[in-house]
């Protein structure tokens, strides 16, 4: 080995990415032995849905989800745990990934492994990766296409940053493929395109064009199939029923010429309430009365309760409004959704209990600080500086903040699960701008 390869060598990184790997694995092999993958009540319509995607007939396809997740389980081959395999090894990737984001981002080894190993030790976090969801394939989407930014920056050939920016712009709409609420991070993703590392417009046209390339024929030509298919202009053809998510605790005020679809709701609606408290998902229920009642069918329905949800928006902004506050700040609250009894060996549970409470209280830490510094960095220059708020930092940042309010507006459901593809975006601003913090008080004390 040469002097020149040895001095090129980062020898507490690579200790650290060797440990967090095998941290990682080995993590995953015990939960392998000794959880099991878990169904909720989104996972039947995942299945259905990837049914049709392995028969490879999309003419069959209903449209009710994005076929993100239902392709990764017809790669699965259907089987629940063989998804719970491949979820965790997209989790595996995720805190690897983070890993090198936060090394790139602070060249620091000690950050960069707090951040992936958080990602491993977090319970909320390793264990949703047994859920049969969406979250961790979203997580890995969304994720991929923030390292993939960090290194366009990073990039020396000027080809290699070109041939980045096209798979950012892939990365970026898979995302939204797997989870329609983050359509809009290709959006979000546009102007750091264009302003980063270009300075003439034809080197920039040029940068939007292959990033465009992506999000044009993936999401374009999803939105381009249900407009063709069920005349809606919306990722999935549930768009009417979520907004009702919002409008149902409210829906006396439609007026008598819809009051069959008016009463029916609310007859399920208060039966909701009764059982469970709230009238989240009661429109579920509601839908083949409905249907009945009307005689539209499922796609029409979904068009008239959306016009209507819009109706009762646009009449009581008040109302609505203040669900989207209550949305928004349950978004926040980082709950970790897991089985604790599938762990039979009492001390075992109450140990991981006690991990998981630990584990959400991190989160919630995170996310407190982390609204904390976004508001002290509007406000100051000097404390941007001081906690390194630069351009990856306001790019990972803005994109948990445009997220937090563009789910709130489009439903009114289980809000803090959208958080959790975010969660660890959340976790490296802030872990990051304490590493700065620290490095400016240690620069100042010398």
């Amino acid at each position: 080995m040469t002097e020149k390869l040895r001095r090129g060598i980062n020898a507490p990184l690579v200790l650290a990415g060797i440990v967090l790997a095998l941290l990682g694995v080995l993590l995953r092999m015990w939960l392998w032995l000794q959880y099991q993958a878990i169904s909720y009540g989104d996972t039947g319509a995942y299945y259905r849905l990837a049914r049709v995607v392995a028969s490879l007939n999309l003419d069959r396809y209903d449209g009710t989800r994005v076929p993100g997740y239902p392709a990764l389980l017809a790669l699965a081959g259907l089987q629940d745990e063989r998804a719970w395999l491949l979820q965790m090894i997209l989790g595996w990737l995720i805190s690897l990934l983070l890993f090198w984001i936060t090394w790139r981002t602070t060249d620091s080894a000690w950050g960069a492994f707090t951040v992936g190993a958080l990602y491993n030790l977090i319970p909320g976090q390793l264990f949703f990766e047994a859920n049969l969801l969406s979250e961790t394939l979203t997580t890995f989407c969304v994720v991929l296409s923030f390292a993939i930014l960090v290194g366009v920056c990073k990039a020396r050939s000027y080809g290699v940053g070109l041939f980045l920016i096209f798979l950012a712009g892939v990365a970026a709409s898979m995302a939204g493929m797997v989870r329609p609420l983050f359509f809009p991070l290709t959006v979000w993703y546009l102007p750091f395109i264009a302003l980063v590392g270009a300075r003439d417009w034809r080197r920039r046209l040029l940068r939007l064009a292959l990033y465009s390339v992506g999000p044009l024929l993936i999401q374009g030509g999803w939105l381009l199939f249900i407009f063709n298919h069920y005349e809606m202009i919306s990722p999935t053809t549930m768009a009417g029923y979520s907004l009702v998510q919002h409008t149902g605790e409210y829906f006396e005020y439609l007026p008598d010429e819809v009051a069959s679809i008016r009463d029916t709701y609310i007859e399920y609606r208060d039966a909701q309430i009764a059982e469970h408290g709230v009238q989240t998902n009661a429109i579920w229920e509601a839908i083949p009365a409905l249907q009945e009642k009307t005689g539209l069918s499922f796609y029409g329905l979904s068009r008239e309760m959306g016009r209507l949800s819009r109706q009762l928006i646009r009449e009581h902004p008040g109302l609505y409004l203040q669900n989207v506050v209550e949305g928004w700040l349950g978004f926040w609250k980082a709950p970790v959704y897991w089985m604790p009894s599938v762990f039979t060996i009492p001390f075992v549970r109450v140990f991981l209990q006690g991990a998981a409470l630990i584990g959400r209280g991190i989160c919630i830490l995170a996310n407190v600080l982390f609204l904390g510094l976004s508001a002290l960095s509007l406000v100051s220059r000097t404390l941007r500086q001081n906690f390194g708020i630069d351009r990856f930092a306001v790019l990972a940042g803005g994109m948990v903040w445009m997220i937090s309010i563009f789910q709130t507006l489009v439903d009114h459901g289980d809000n803090p699960r959208f958080l959790v593809p975010l969660q660890m975006l959340v976790v490296y601003v802030v872990v990051r701008a304490l590493w700065f913090w620290r490095q400016k008080r240690l620069f100042r004390g010398g």
